[in-house]
């Protein structure tokens, strides 16, 4: 069977940040279920067109796992409150989804940073603080003490990037 060709990375990205502003007003509203739905829906997207839908899938969960224990320990820090939390010491359902969805991003709009670990960490130190502030002026989540907080996802960050690009790199099926 002949698969369509997947989006390209200006697509890719697009459908990303539709996810992400989904997850965040959706569960800044109460209704982060509609963030789920969407975020998964990009993931369904994505794995549909991926010449090999085998490998994406491993990234995609794996990359939740990651997602999911780092979000787990800055909950557990108390460096980050998540609205939508059905329990204080886990992250709640959207992010982990979100995560899912960040995934999908490695191999299409991401894939240039790719060879170059040292931009994806510094990209990482800034982006991901920036996008934790923007979901809480948005009401998505809280950070009781800012400052700790998004110096923690800023190192967090510097070296999630690399290593999932890395690990994408690995499952690239193109």
């Amino acid at each position: 069977m002949n698969k369509a060709k997947r989006p390209g990375p200006l697509v890719n990205f697009l459908f990303y940040q539709v996810a992400w502003l989904a997850c965040v007003i959706g569960a800044a509203k109460g209704l982060p279920l509609i963030g789920v739905v969407v975020a998964l829906s990009v993931v369904a997207q994505h794995l549909a067109l991926s010449p090999n839908a085998g490998r994406e899938l491993k990234l995609v969960l794996l990359t939740g796992l990651l997602g999911g224990a780092w979000e787990t320990w800055l909950v557990t820090q108390g460096w980050v409150r998540y609205a939508g939390a059905e329990l204080s010491w886990l992250p709640p359902l959207w992010i982990i989804a979100l995560w899912l969805a960040f995934a999908t991003t490695f191999n299409v709009s991401l894939r240039w940073l790719q060879p170059r670990p040292l931009l994806a960490a510094l990209l990482g130190l800034a982006g991901g603080p920036l996008a934790w502030y923007a979901g809480a002026r948005l009401g998505a989540l809280e950070l009781p003490d800012p400052l700790l907080a998004l110096t923690a996802l800023g190192a967090g960050w510097a070296a999630l990037m690399p290593l999932l690009l890395w690990l994408a790199s690995r499952q690239d099926d193109q």
